[in-house]
């Protein structure tokens, strides 16, 4: 008996709730997108290559990169790894250079292996901005230094 004497919330207050709801749901998905596109335009937007390579000695090299994107960037990571599957690769140190690259400009950097590098022999190096985007060359050290 004492069922009949208890009320449910009214139909208004009910479609109150769930349009409150379906607004906060809404706002959630649309700032969590915006982020995502955020973080993916920047990276599409931003474009290094290496375009020249020179051996000092059998550990530096000289890279000449350039920023062909449309915002400025900056240079996170160089890596270099033997061409051949398998390899991995080793972050190089690069040595009194700022990483920065306003668009459209070529900047040489200078890089130490940390290594001895084979002569002769063929290695893909690894540029990374800080968005992400990573540009790989392959290039080959001379017969000798």
């Amino acid at each position: 008996m004492n069922i009949r004497k208890r009320k449910a919330i009214s139909p208004l207050i009910a479609t109150l709730l769930l349009i409150a709801i379906a607004v906060a749901a809404s706002v959630l998905t649309y700032s969590w997108v915006m982020s995502m596109v955020g973080s993916q335009s920047a990276q599409a937007q931003t474009q290094v290559r290496i375009d020249s390579v020179s051996w000092v000695s059998d550990t530096e090299m000289k890279l000449m990169i350039r920023n062909t994107g449309s915002v400025s960037t900056s240079i996170e990571t160089v890596a270099i790894r033997v061409n051949k599957a398998g390899t991995s690769f080793t972050t190089v140190t690069g040595t009194g250079n700022p990483n920065s690259l306003d668009i459209g400009v070529a900047k040489e950097f200078d890089f130490d292996a940390g290594v001895s590098l084979e002569l002769s022999t063929s290695y893909v190096i690894r540029v990374t901005a800080t968005t992400g985007f990573y540009y790989e060359l392959v290039a080959t050290t001379p017969s000798d230094l």
